[in-house]
């Protein structure tokens, strides 16, 4: 039973992705409520927003990956 490396480097690589959009997806909701307040723009908000989603997407295929690469027999 051993460890399937490139499946595994391929799971980091999207978790690694994942980090910075985490960081930026709330930041960029954050300017747009702002931007909302002031200007009564949406542009920021629905980038944010889609920021947010696919940080959660990556993060879980990532993790799903690296999972399949411990633990599945091949």
């Amino acid at each position: 039973m051993g460890t399937n490396r490139n499946e595994l480097l391929r799971g980091l690589k999207y978790v690694l992705t994942a980090f910075p959009l985490l960081i930026l997806g709330p930041i960029l909701i954050t300017i747009g409520f702002k931007a909302i307040k002031q200007q009564n723009v949406y542009l920021w908000l629905i980038i944010g927003i889609i920021v947010a989603i696919t940080a959660i997407i990556l993060g879980f295929l990532g993790i799903r990956i690296i999972l399949n690469a411990f633990f599945n027999d091949k």
